[in-house]
C-alpha cells in the first residue's frame, strides 16, 4: 500500500502578528482528585514590535490657547531603542495647527487654539526599522472656561499653505466684539452709528484688552482678544468672563486685507459657559467686507443672528473706517 502524505503549509506570520497557542496547567493536591488539568489559550508574537507611548503634561482637558507638551520619548522597544517617531492629529474642523518643531520630534509641542477634541496618535520604529504594532492614542478636550467665548476661523481656497507664517503670508480677517455703548461713524449708511472700531467699546486688534467694567483690576469683567492672526486661517478668540447684566454684545468680522489671496470662507462659533450655542460656517467674504454676525444678550446668553432686510447675512462691502482706513 502506498503511503499517503499530506503537505502542511504554515501561515505566514508578520512582525507583531498574534499567534494562537494552547497549553495546560496541571494542579496537584491531596484532594480526592489529586491532579486537575486546566486548559489555557493565548496569543504570542514571533517578533516583538516596539511600543508607542504618549504622555501629555497638561492632561486630558485644557482651555484654548494652551501649549501642550507631548512626550513620546517614553516609548520603548524590546532589547533596543526607538529610532524614529511619527506624530499625527485629528483636530476640530477649521483648525490647522502643527507640531513644533516637527511631527518627527520625540517630544513636540502643539498649541490648541480651537475648542473641541484633539486625537493625537504616535507611531514609532526601533533600531531594526520595525514599526510599532499599534499606534498610541491620546485625546485632549479643549473647552473654554469663560462665560462668553467667541471664535473666528477662516479658509482661503487660493492660499496654498495656510499654516505658513510671515508678512502677507495669508488672508487677514479680524474678529470684533462690541459693547452696546459703542458709537462712532455710520459707515454702512443706515442712519445709526455702527460702533465698529470704537475705542474703548470695540474689542479688536487695535484695542485687544479694553476696560469696560470696574476699575478694580481684581475683577475679571473685561473682554480680551487672545490673538490677532494676520497671515491666514486663525483662530482669533475673544473671551469675557463676567458680562454685565442687561447688556447686548455684538460680534462682527472684518476682512482687513486679502493680500491678493481672494475670497475667504469665515466660520464663527459662540460658546456660553463652555457650551457651543451658535455656529455659522463657510460664509464667503471678500476684501474689506464687514460682517455683522450676531448679538449676545446677557444674562440670558441668547444669541441672535443678524440679517439684512432681505434675510441674508448682514455684510457691508468696502467697509473702511476713517480712523482705520483699509489698506489698498
Amino acid at each position: 500500500a502506498a503511503d499517503l502524505c499530506q503537505e502542511v503549509h504554515e501561515p505566514t506570520v508578520g512582525v507583531g502578528d498574534p499567534v494562537p497557542d494552547l497549553g495546560k496547567i496541571v494542579i496537584a493536591s491531596d484532594a480526592f482528585n489529586s491532579e486537575l488539568g486546566v486548559e489555557i489559550r493565548g496569543f504570542g508574537v514571533e517578533v516583538e514590535c516596539p511600543t508607542a507611548v504618549i504622555v501629555v503634561q497638561e492632561g486630558e482637558e485644557v482651555i484654548p490657547q494652551t501649549k501642550l507638551h507631548l512626550i513620546g520619548s517614553q516609548s520603548y522597544a524590546a532589547g533596543g531603542s526607538i529610532s524614529k517617531y511619527e506624530w499625527s492629529v485629528q483636530q476640530p474642523v477649521g483648525s490647522q495647527l502643527v507640531f513644533l518643531p516637527s511631527s518627527s520630534a520625540p517630544d513636540p509641542t502643539f498649541e490648541v487654539n480651537v475648542a473641541g477634541s484633539y486625537v493625537f496618535k504616535l507611531r514609532v520604529w526601533d533600531q531594526n526599522n520595525e514599526e510599532s504594532c499599534f499606534p498610541a492614542e491620546y485625546t485632549v478636550f479643549v473647552n473654554p472656561d469663560e462665560a462668553i467665548h467667541v471664535e473666528l476661523l477662516w479658509h482661503t481656497p487660493l492660499d496654498p499653505d495656510e499654516t505658513d507664517e510671515g508678512p502677507e503670508a495669508g488672508a487677514d480677517l479680524d474678529l470684533h466684539f462690541l459693547h452696546p455703548f459703542a458709537t462712532g461713524e455710520d459707515v454702512d449708511g443706515d442712519g445709526a452709528p455702527d460702533g465698529w472700531f470704537d475705542q474703548p467699546f470695540d474689542c479688536f486688534w487695535f484695542n485687544p484688552h479694553p476696560n469696560w467694567g470696574s476699575l478694580d483690576p481684581a475683577k475679571d469683567d473685561d473682554p480680551g482678544l487672545d490673538l490677532d492672526d494676520t497671515d491666514g486661517a486663525g483662530p482669533e478668540n475673544v473671551n469675557l468672563n463676567q458680562p454685565q447684566d442687561g447688556m447686548t454684545y455684538k460680534v462682527g468680522v472684518h476682512y482687513w486685507n486679502d493680500h491678493d489671496f481672494g475670497p475667504s470662507l469665515a466660520t464663527v462659533r459662540i460658546y456660553i459657559y463652555s457650551s457651543l450655542v451658535f455656529q455659522l460656517s463657510d460664509v464667503e467674504l471678500v476684501n474689506q467686507d464687514m460682517w455683522e454676525v450676531a448679538d449676545i444678550a446677557w444674562p440670558s446668553g441668547e444669541v441672535t443672528l443678524n440679517t439684512d432686510l432681505g434675510g441674508s447675512y448682514k455684510i457691508t462691502p468696502s467697509y473702511s473706517h476713517p480712523f482705520f482706513p483699509a489698506p489698498e
